[in-house]
C-alpha cells in the first residue's frame, strides 16, 4: 500500500473552483508499456479526460507520468531502478478516478505503431529492425491487421509473444508468419494459460519474414469479421533463440519419477511425460492425521498439459483422482493422510499426450491454512454525510477457521469505519465508511486490511482485501487479475462551487 500515501491528499482539502464534472475514463494506454530508463516516453491516454489535465496514479513508484498541453497526451519518465513487469494505472480528477489499466515495464528495446503509416498486410508490413525489440500496436478499426517485417538468418528461431488479451484489451488475438514470399507458414492462438497467442519457428533460408496481429472481440460477439476498438492495445514482443516449450523453469529441480525410494516431504520439482507409459509416478513418505497439499500444476508455467492426478496406496489401490480445480485445468488435492505408511502421486496427462513438451509442476507439503478476501468495486463514492458500503467475500482454504477482523485504511480526515469482526465460519461481511457532512472534497486511494484475531501471542496473519477483474467473461489469467489499492471518491458538496465562485 505504499503508493496510498502518494496520492491520499492528492484533491484533499483543495480549494475546487468550477462546476461539478464526470471522473475521467481510460480505455487504454498507448504505448501499453515502456523500459526502464526511458526520460520523455509520450503516452496517449484514450477515453475522457475533460476538463484536463487530468491526474495520474501509478503503483510503481519508478513511473512518473507529466500532463501534456494537448489532452489525453502524457510525457512519462521511468527510472532506471524502475520494478520491471505490469503496473496500475489511473487517471482522476476531483469527481472521482478511472478504471484502472496496466502499463507494462521492460527492459527490451521498445517501439511504438506509428498509425499514420499503413501496416495491413505482408506487402506493407513495417520494419523492426534488430531483435529483440517490443511493439506496441493497436488494432483501432473492424477488419485491422497490423504486419512487422523482420529478417531472420536459415536456423534461427524466432519467438513471437503477443500480450493483448492479458492487457484486459478486449480481444482474442492470433499471430499469422509469412516467408518471404508471403506464404503464410504458421498460425498463433491461444497460449496454455489463456486467449494470448505465441509462436516459435526456425527459419528453414535467409529472408524477410512478416508477423501479422489480428484479432477477435473477447468476449466473442456475433459479428465475425477481425474486430478493432480504440482499446484494442497489444504488447508483441519478438526475439530469436530457442523454444521454451519444452523448458523447465530456470533454476527448477527435476523430480526422478523413476526412482523406487519413496522421497521425503516437502517435494517441489518438475517433470516430463516423456516415457513410453506417458505417466510419472512419485512415491513419498506421509505420517498418520498430516493434511498434504498435493498439486499438479501445468497453466502457471505455460505448459499444454492438462493434468490429471491419482493418490494412491501403496499397494495401488486409489485413494482420490482429481482433474481441474474451480479456476483452471490443474489439479489439487487436500490429502488427509490415514495411516503411517508409502503413497503414490501417478500423474497422466488427460488426453494422453506424452513427449518433451509435456511439463509440469509437482508440490506435496503440509497444507497451511489460509484466508483471501476481495471487495466489490475497484473504487467507492462517498456523498458528506452518507456511508458507504463495502462487501467482502472471504475465501478460506486448508481449514482456515480463524476469525477475521477486517478495516480501512488510509481514509482521508472526516472520513471513518469502525472495524468489522467475522467469526471463523464467515465467508461475507460489509464494511461500512462513514463520510461526515463536514468532510472535505477527497479523490484518492485507501485500502482494506483483513487480520486473524487471534489470542495470546499466537502470530495472526493479515491480507489486503483486492477487487478481482477475473469474472465470467475471462478465459484465463490476465498480466494482473487484482487491484489492493482501492480507490475512495468524496465529491463537493452541492452549492459549494457557487460560494467559491
Amino acid at each position: 500500500m505504499r503508493a496510498l500515501a502518494t496520492i491520499a491528499a492528492g484533491w484533499a482539502g483543495l480549494g475546487l473552483v468550477g462546476a461539478n464534472a464526470a471522473p475521467p475514463t481510460l480505455d487504454a494506454l498507448t504505448p501499453s508499456g515502456g523500459q526502464r530508463g526511458s526520460e520523455g516516453l509520450a503516452v496517449t491516454a484514450l477515453g475522457k479526460s475533460d476538463p484536463w489535465p487530468v491526474e495520474v496514479w501509478c503503483s510503481n513508484p519508478g513511473v512518473t507520468f507529466e500532463a501534456g498541453e494537448k489532452a489525453g497526451i502524457f510525457t512519462v519518465k521511468i527510472t532506471k531502478e524502475a520494478e520491471p513487469g505490469p503496473c496500475w494505472v489511473r487517471t482522476f480528477n476531483q469527481d472521482g478516478a478511472s478504471e484502472p489499466r496496466i502499463f507494462v515495464i521492460g527492459d527490451q528495446r521498445e517501439m511504438t505503431e506509428d498509425a499514420s503509416i499503413a501496416n495491413d498486410g505482408p506487402g506493407e508490413a513495417t520494419a523492426v529492425g534488430d531483435l529483440p525489440v517490443v511493439i506496441n500496436g493497436r488494432l483501432e478499426k473492424s477488419q485491422d491487421v497490423d504486419a512487422w517485417k523482420i529478417s531472420l538468418k536459415k536456423g534461427e528461431t524466432l519467438r513471437a509473444r503477443l500480450d493483448g488479451y492479458s492487457l484486459r484489451s478486449g480481444i482474442d488475438p492470433f499471430l499469422h508468419l509469412y516467408d518471404p514470399d508471403g506464404v503464410r507458414i504458421a498460425l498463433g492462438n491461444d497460449n496454455p494459460k489463456n486467449l494470448d497467442p505465441r509462436l516459435d519457428v526456425t527459419a528453414e533460408r535467409d529472408g524477410d519474414f512478416v508477423v501479422a496481429v489480428m484479432a477477435i472481440a473477447s468476449p466473442p460477439n456475433a459479428n465475425v469479421t477481425f474486430h478493432g476498438a480504440a482499446g484494442a492495445a497489444y504488447r508483441l514482443e519478438l526475439s530469436v533463440g530457442n523454444s521454451e516449450e519444452a523448458k523447465m523453469p530456470e533454476g527448477a529441480k527435476r523430480i526422478d519419477a523413476a526412482n523406487a525410494a519413496p522421497l521425503s516431504l516437502p517435494i517441489e520439482g518438475f517433470g516430463v511425460l516423456e516415457g513410453e507409459s506417458g505417466e510419472d509416478r512419485v512415491r513419498f513418505s506421509a505420517t498418520k492425521g498430516q493434511s498434504l497439499l498435493v498439486r499438479a500444476d501445468a497453466v502457471g508455467f505455460e505448459f499444454p498439459t492438462d493434468p490429471v492426478m491419482f493418490v494412491e496406496k501403496e499397494d495401488g489401490s486409489l485413494i482420490r483422482e482429481v482433474d481441474d480445480t474451480k479456476s483452471d485445468r490443474d489439479a489439487e488435492y487436500l490429502f488427509k493422510v490415514p495411516a503411517d505408511g508409502v503413497y503414490t502421486a501417478r500423474i497422466t496427462d488427460r488426453f494422453g499426450r506424452k513427449g518433451e513438451g509435456m511439463g509440469y509442476g509437482l508440490s506435496i507439503a503440509e497444507a497451511i491454512p489460509g484466508f483471501s478476501a476481495t471487495v466489490d468495486k475497484s473504487g467507492y463514492v462517498g456523498k458528506p454525510g452518507e456511508s458507504v458500503e463495502v462487501k467482502l467475500t472471504v475465501v478460506r482454504s486448508n481449514g482456515h477457521a480463524i476469525p477475521l477482523v477486517i478495516e480501512a485504511i488510509g481514509l482521508p480526515e472526516g472520513v471513518s469505519a469502525e472495524p468489522l469482526t467475522l467469526d471463523e465460519k464467515a465467508t461475507s461481511g460489509s464494511l461500512t465508511i462513514k463520510v461526515s457532512a463536514n468532510a472535505k472534497p477527497f479523490s484518492g486511494g485507501f485500502g482494506i486490511r483483513a487480520t486473524e484475531k487471534t489470542e495470546g501471542e499466537k502470530p495472526s496473519k493479515s491480507e489486503s482485501a483486492r477487487f478481482s477483474f477475473q469474472g465470467s467473461d475471462a478465459r484465463g489469467p490476465y498480466l494482473l487479475d487484482e487491484i489492493a489499492d482501492l480507490w475512495l471518491t468524496i465529491p463537493t458538496k452541492s452549492g459549494d462551487n457557487d460560494k467559491k465562485s
